[in-house]
């Protein structure tokens, strides 16, 4: 491993444009940090490897990944957290692979359960310090060569995409009658003693002509936030705009923060503070978490030493640019033998967008919302060739995919949610997804 820094280094946002011009780029952006979240940005392209599972995939697409990731283990550095290895995402369907699912949902997107690069080469750059650093492992060309080829894409001359994008009229899966519908159905499912808590979710999809990259920087302006990511497979693209982590491991310590209750931020300072006020306050709010935190502490312990899994800051309030959330901080030590792998099987998908319990839960919203999720919901990220890992919660996602651009908004639904509420919740969460575009475009 051979790691470089590069004096006065270029803003992000010519990061961005250069790297993401190239083959296959990845794109991993705090545009926002928030109580210790964000604190890098890593960027990469030309992945020498690339695995990617397919839907109803007869093998365990995750063990796969494990076993190709083997032979270029190396030693972590004691100051970057990534330096190199898997960077994709893993689909909300890939839930498929790990727990016994119905197939009711439509496919209509055909996203693979789990897509990879291998980077043995990446640029990672400290927010706190203003510093870019070039890290090369060396796997698939010598040290220098892999330094000189990502020196050259930091200093490309690149111009930034000044046409227009256009769109067309925006078309829901689920309608406001039929997501209140379904909150209902919900409620009913939990006076039965089927389920505590459903994540509904509804998504939005418009025709899209334009340039991917260019979407991409104007999500990270419009809803900044700590787990933002641009992935560009060669077949779709993938955005993320997440305040979420799903899963960060160092070593033998491990963490996740669900999010469970959204109020929309004020107008001004004044009705700011009363949103988060209604939010400290609101006992469904709080139980909806509670829920959730009890469902991870009971996934993360089946891979944690005994007596090692503990929550912090619960209830705490995080203020991003739209809105804000209601979190919590579930940590634990891996237990000897098991590593990154584990924890990802163990705790996937996120609790906070299924519901508890989590397998009724799944085959709930798998009733009841038309198509798959794809990456929504999901997870995106990077699992190191040294086994540090650090992938979010894939809400605030969207996906490009031949012309078709969609993104998708949830809400947990409990025993006394309001179905109107439930879906102005809805509306809240996409608002700045819905904002960024409709500036950005013009309408077809």
């Amino acid at each position: 491993m051979k790691i470089v820094e590069i004096q006065n280094p270029p803003p992000v946002e010519d990061l961005v444009l250069r790297f993401g011009s190239r083959s296959q780029p990845f794109i991993l952006e705090s545009s926002q940090s928030n109580d210790g979240l964000g604190q890098w940005s890593f960027f990469g392209a030309d992945p020498f490897e690339v695995v990617s599972g397919k839907n109803e995939s007869v093998v365990d697409d995750l063990t796969c990944l494990r076993e190709r990731m083997v032979p270029y283990q190396c030693e972590a550095s004691a100051g970057i957290p990534f330096v190199g290895g898997a960077v994709g995402f893993l689909s909300y369907d890939y839930g498929r692979q790990i727990e016994h699912i119905p197939n009711l949902a439509e496919k209509d997107r055909d996203f693979p359960d789990l897509y990879f690069g291998f980077y043995d080469g990446i640029a990672a750059y400290q927010h706190a310090t203003d510093r870019l650093y070039l890290v090369a492992l060396g796997i698939r060309d010598d040290v220098d060569s892999v330094l000189d080829a990502l020196k050259a894409t930091v200093n490309a001359e690149v111009c930034p995409v000044r046409t227009v994008p256009i769109r067309g009229e925006w078309k829901w899966n689920l309608t406001q009658e039929e997501f209140m519908a379904s909150v209902e159905r919900v409620k009913a499912y939990i006076a039965s003693g089927d389920v505590y808590q459903v994540n509904l979710s509804r998504r939005a999809c418009c025709d899209y002509e334009g340039s991917a990259l260019q979407l991409y920087s104007a999500l990270q302006v419009g809803n900044p936030a700590p787990y933002g990511a641009y992935i560009d497979t060669g077949n779709f693209q993938l955005f993320s705009t997440s305040p979420e982590q799903f899963l960060q491991k160092r070593g033998s310590h491990v963490v996740t923060r669900p999010i469970k209750g959204t109020r929309p931020r004020g107008r001004n300072s004044e009705e700011d503070i009363r949103h988060a006020e209604a939010l400290r306050r609101s006992a469904k709010d709080r139980a909806e978490l509670l829920m959730i935190i009890d469902l991870e502490r009971n996934d993360l312990g089946r891979v944690s030493e005994f007596g090692s899994v503990k929550v912090e800051q619960l209830y705490h309030l995080e203020h991003y640019a739209r809105v804000i959330h209601q979190t919590a901080q579930v940590k634990a030590i891996l237990a000897g033998g098991k590593d990154a792998f584990d924890c990802i099987e163990a705790l996937f998908p996120g609790g906070s967008v299924t519901g508890a319990p989590k397998v009724r839960a799944m085959e709930i919203i798998e009733e009841l919302e038309p198509t798959r999720r794809g990456v929504y919901c999901g997870s995106v990220g990077y699992i190191g060739f040294d086994g540090n890992v650090e992938l979010n919660v894939a809400i605030r996602s969207l996906h490009l995919k031949d012309g078709q651009l969609d993104y998708q908004v949830g809400a947990g639904i409990v025993w006394d949610s309001k179905p109107a509420a439930e879906y102005q919740e809805t509306l809240d969460k996409g608002h700045a997804i819905r904002k960024t575009i409709d500036t950005l475009c013009r309408k077809s």
